[in-house]
């Protein structure tokens, strides 16, 4: 089965394995936001996702207070805008506002600390972003640092995979030596002690991280034919 996902940056991950890949994906990555100055977190999630949100921070943290709750019509999307509190270890209280974009393909999702419902709304205002036939990606700048952008993509009955673009600050982390080769690549185990793998291909560094009840046998056999290419965004974002 092969499948595309896009990443913040408009890249185009396309997967393809011997099993189920249906499944929907993440994109996290550091953009250069306008009104801040400065690179800030990202999230791209399925559309739908705002909801989702709401109701896993709730089952989380049940302590949660939310302050408000605001809708706002933004680049022919909904702008859901939240001030939360948060007990902390020391007994005080934590304030958070959150902030998640609503189109017809993806959620974008951010936050900044504090109450800070107008100056989230400028975030997403001056933020420049898009719909495209894929998905939702970002226009502004995205940055490598302090984290290049990733992929995370879950496979029924294999794992988690955690995927990155082949960049140098990514490539350091991969052993010198020579690892195990695949149809399409090489992995490496990641510790003698674990099952989680990392796969390497010409343009993408994969994390494998099995579930639990994932056979070893299964999870190697998908590893040794999986092939994940990482190509770029038009004009190399």
């Amino acid at each position: 089965m092969r499948v595309e996902h896009l990443a913040v940056d408009g890249s185009v991950i396309a997967i393809e394995a011997q099993t189920d890949l249906s499944t929907g994906a993440t994109a996290t990555g550091w953009a250069i936001v306008p009104s801040l100055m400065r690179a800030h977190p990202f999230t791209i999630s399925p559309a739908g996702h705002s909801q989702a949100i709401a109701d896993h921070a709730q089952a989380a943290f049940p302590a949660m207070k939310i302050v408000s709750a605001t809708d706002y019509s933004l680049k022919g999307g909904t702008l859901r805008v939240a001030e939360v509190e948060l007990p902390t270890a020391t007994g005080g209280v934590r304030t958070l506002t959150i902030g998640a974009w609503e189109g017809q393909s993806g959620c974008l999702s951010t936050s900044l600390v504090g109450s800070e419902a107008d100056r989230l709304v400028e975030v997403f205002d001056t933020l420049r972003f898009h719909e495209r036939a894929r998905g939702l990606a970002i226009d502004s700048p995205v940055t490598p640092r302090p984290r290049a952008p990733q992929v995370i993509k879950e496979v029924p009955g294999v794992g988690i995979l955690n995927i990155q673009p082949a960049l140098p600050s990514v490539l350091e982390r991969i052993p010198r030596t020579r690892g195990k080769v695949t149809n399409h690549g090489e992995f490496f185990r990641v510790r003698a002690t674990s099952r989680a793998l990392t796969y390497v291909s010409n343009s993408a560094v994969v994390n494998l991280d099995p579930f639990e009840e994932t056979e070893s046998p299964a999870m190697m056999a998908v590893a040794q034919d999986l092939r994940v290419e990482w190509t770029p965004a038009r004009g190399g974002r």
